[in-house]
Order: structure tokens, then C-alpha cells, then sequence
């Protein structure tokens, strides 16, 4: 008898400029603690938190995160959001990712303090109900104290404090690693190989 099989995909979206070894850590800490089969990570074209375009274009964040991602055959890199253009409404990205893997669990990763506005995202109702929230914390935190962080009606808070997951964020950040660049410091121990050569050789941050 054949087995049923639901895949399991992590959605990791962000400006990604650069992406760094925090980003991947974070996508390996969630294929292993919540049994993914794959991560697709999404760069934005423009956060609708933000509103203003990241510092490196769309096409060099994107082959950065190509290089990094190319020895870990269940990390996938998505241009989506970049060939739709404008502002990345996560809704919308979620709802191509379920049309075009149909029947998955889709698991979305996002920081704690972008969990804080979720009552203020575009259509938030509908990311709850097609999506698994991943806020990533630094573990201990209360998962109720995060429901609350959340500041939805009351009607949503149970089932969303049912879909927190929590994982290990690390200590580095894409502006403190153009700020190094800007100051001519090394960033060897921030981001893969493949992308440090790939900054420098097309004069990235300077």
C-alpha cells in the first residue's frame, strides 16, 4: 500500500543583502527541528515594512544567496517576489508557493519583531490559516507572552500560539556586515567563501 506524503516546506523570505551564515544556520536549525524536507529562501523586491529598495540589486542578492545555498541540496533559492516586482506581500508569496507545491505544509520563518505587527500584515487572517508561523527566538521566551506580542483578536490567539514554533537566532546582521565593507574591515567569518568573493569582485557596499 502506498503511503501518504505531505511535504514539508520552510518559506525564509528577507532583503537577504547579504545573505550570511546567520541565514543559513537559521534555515539548518529549522529543517532539523521541524522535520522540513526543504527551505526555499524568497529575497524581496521592496518590504512593504521598509518601503524603500534594499542597497544591492535584486540580481546580486539573488546569486549571493544562489552561491551560498549550492551545497545544500534541500536549501532552494525563489526569484518570485523579485520578478513580480513592487512591494513583497507575504500572502501573495505564500499563495504561489502552496499553487506551485500543492497539498505541502508550508512553515513561513519570521523574526520575533516582525511578529509584533502580524494584526497589521496585508490579508493576516489568510497567512494564518496557510501557513505554520516559525518566530525565531533565542529560546525561553513565553509562549504566551508571544501570543500577546502578536495583538490579534482574541479568536486568533489560541490557534496561533498552537503554530509557534521557536528556533535559535544568530548574532549577525547584514548592516553590521556593510558597515565592516564600507570601513574596509573583513567579513571572512560572516558570510560563505563563495559570497565574499562574489562582493568584492563586483564592488558591492563600497
Amino acid at each position: 500500500m502506498e503511503k501518504n506524503f505531505t511535504e514539508r516546506i520552510g518559506v525564509f523570505g528577507g532583503s537577504f543583502d547579504p545573505v550570511h551564515i546567520g541565514h543559513l544556520i537559521i534555515a539548518q536549525d529549522a529543517l532539523e527541528q521541524l522535520e522540513l524536507d526543504r527551505v526555499i529562501f524568497v529575497p524581496t523586491a521592496i518590504s512593504p515594512h521598509k518601503r524603500h529598495r534594499a542597497p544591492a540589486e535584486g540580481r546580486h542578492r539573488l546569486e549571493m544567496l544562489r552561491l551560498a545555498t549550492a551545497s545544500n541540496f534541500r536549501f532552494e533559492v525563489s526569484d518570485l517576489e523579485l520578478v513580480r516586482g513592487g512591494v513583497s506581500y507575504t500572502i501573495d508569496t505564500l499563495e504561489q508557493v502552496q499553487a506551485d507545491h500543492p497539498g505541502a505544509s508550508i512553515f513561513f520563518i519570521v523574526g520575533l519583531d516582525s511578529l509584533k505587527e502580524l494584526h497589521r500584515w496585508h490579508r493576516y487572517e489568510d497567512v494564518l490559516a496557510c501557513c505554520t508561523l516559525v518566530p525565531l527566538g533565542r529560546g525561553g521566551e513565553d509562549p504566551a507572552a508571544i501570543a500577546e506580542l502578536c495583538k490579534l483578536p482574541d479568536r486568533w490567539k489560541n490557534r496561533v500560539l498552537d503554530r509557534l514554533i521557536r528556533i535559535h537566532e544568530i548574532e549577525v546582521s547584514a548592516s553590521e556586515i556593510r558597515m565592516r565593507i564600507a570601513e574596509g574591515l573583513s567579513i571572512q567569518t560572516l558570510v560563505p567563501a563563495e559570497v565574499e568573493m562574489y562582493i568584492a569582485e563586483h564592488n558591492l557596499y563600497t
